[in-house]
């Protein structure tokens, strides 16, 4: 079983990534918010990307991945960083929490800050301070690169909407 942890901040594109992949290898695609509200509907604030309980929904998506690895290789969509609600803080993923996802290998997106923004406005109706995004970015590619170094797992970091390098990944690295 691979679990295959596409990553990257709000708005970079994984969700579109994942979608393409997912549909051209014929491999399922989830996100952790999915799984998340899958266990507990009310585990993620609605109408916001700012987490309220950060512990309880990461066992949460451990518990709704252990039910899915039962089936075969996926994509995880999530994040290695969290904007926290309570202060707008930004807060790493624990490693042990990747490790007990069993995630073999990861895919990270990037893209300029200000084309997040843009993007997270027409969707979300927000226009977010771009250098917010900038640090959030930041501490999401280093904290993706400290867990596949702890775990040992491939690593490899691609321009927003990518798909083809995505694609590339996973049959090179992981089928």
């Amino acid at each position: 079983m691979k679990v295959i942890f596409v990553a990257g901040i709000h708005g970079v594109g994984k969700t579109t990534g994942c979608m393409a992949v997912a549909e051209e290898l014929g491999i399922p695609y989830y996100t952790a918010s999915q799984i998340i509200k899958g266990e507990k509907a009310s585990a993620v604030v609605e109408q916001s990307k700012l987490v309220a309980d950060i512990d309880e929904n990461q066992r949460l998506l451990i518990q709704g991945v252990s039910k899915l690895i039962k089936g075969g290789r996926f994509l995880l969509d999530g994040h290695f960083t969290i904007q926290r609600e309570s202060d707008g803080g930004i807060q790493a993923v624990p490693v042990d929490i990747f490790r007990q996802l069993r995630i073999e290998g990861i895919v990270t997106y990037t893209d300029a800050p200000s084309k997040i923004a843009k993007r997270m406005q027409l969707r979300d109706g927000v226009l977010p301070s771009v250098g917010l995004l900038q640090a959030h970015q930041e501490a999401e590619i280093a904290h993706a690169k400290h867990v596949a170094a702890v775990l040992s797992v491939p690593l490899v970091v691609l321009q927003a909407f990518d798909t083809d390098g995505m694609k590339q990944a996973i049959i090179s690295e992981w089928i």
